[in-house]
């Protein structure tokens, strides 16, 4: 079993790292490398249980006062992956961002893949494992824990509801799946002008979105406080829920800069006009929940 708590200062320098300006809570292959040499650690794996605590302090538990953990590793670049539990008050359960499923979005948000998730304890609740087994990598990925487990995923969910058996293709952070998306349309809804800087990124994370079932891609805008930009997708399930909404996913890169969610300025939804599904509602919701101050606008996509 290995023990966090007897290496307080290698905790102090993961946090130190993982919190730096600009650095989202990730840390570099290069970086977790050096840290295994000089503190005679075993591999980057032992580093990821290591740094659990670190993932854990980021949770926003406000409702349960339970943090729970998760350090993932990439598969195509090394890198480690911080991140906790957010539960938002006023707001409805079904909000919550369960802590693995906030480190694979932050996978994907980045255009890539889990090879490694660290966990303090290797089974994570049902949804979760339904979360997980929405990626395209889904087969590969490795879970380990604090008490020595190492497992796949198809230990942990051996008959699982997978998007190839409604014949979908796995999700994939880095494809485009919505090329079509050429523009947005704020007119209609006497918003103005949607800043460029705005209109590029919803275009990028709503391309990249994952909406195969409802076939209303879906995506969030977030400006912080310290005028930060951060957009995200939806990601939808083959279950429909847990489908992530665009929302959430954006949250969590807020989380993941250390933003002060109650201090974002301003968010833009932008969803598909007369679609089968619509995200504005629970958009309006959770954001006014969240950061009550925000302005909230709502466009659509120009074409689909």
């Amino acid at each position: 079993m290995i023990e966090a708590a007897a290496r307080p200062a290698l905790l102090r320098e993961i946090e130190a790292i993982a919190a730096r300006p600009g650095g989202d809570s990730t840390i570099s292959r290069s970086v977790a490398e050096e840290l295994v040499a000089r503190h005679g650690l075993g591999s980057t794996v032992q580093l990821a249980l290591l740094a659990l605590p670190v993932a854990g302090a980021m949770a926003r538990c406000e409702i349960s006062g339970f943090r729970v953990a998760a350090v993932g590793i990439e598969a195509e670049t090394g890198a480690f992956l911080l991140g906790g539990n957010l539960e938002f008050p006023g707001t409805d359960l079904g909000t919550t961002v369960h802590a693995e499923g906030f480190v694979a979005l932050r996978a994907r948000a980045r255009g890539n893949t889990l090879a490694t998730l660290a966990v303090r304890e290797a089974h994570p609740c049902a949804h979760c494992r339904q979360t997980l087994s929405e990626s395209a990598s889904a087969d590969g990925l490795r879970l380990v824990d604090l008490a020595g487990s190492d497992l796949t995923l198809a230990d942990l969910y051996p008959w699982p509801f997978r998007p190839s058996a409604l014949g979908i293709a796995g999700d994939a952070g880095g494809r485009t799946n919505w090329p079509n998306l050429e523009g947005l349309d704020a007119r209609h809804r006497g918003d103005g002008d949607i800043p460029p800087d705005v209109a590029a990124g919803l275009l990028d994370a709503g391309r990249r979105a994952h909406a195969p079932y409802s076939g209303a891609p879906s995506a969030v805008a977030l400006r912080t406080a310290a005028g930060r930009l951060l957009a995200a997708g939806c990601v939808e399930s083959v279950s429909f829920n847990p489908t992530t909404t665009a929302l959430q996913a954006a949250l969590v890169e807020a989380v993941a800069t250390r933003a002060d969610l109650a201090a974002i300025t301003d968010a833009w939804l932008a969803s598909t006009a007369g679609g089968p599904v619509d995200p504005e509602p629970a958009f309006r919701a959770l954001l006014a929940a969240v950061a009550p101050g925000a302005s909230a606008r709502v466009v659509h996509w120009r074409s689909h």
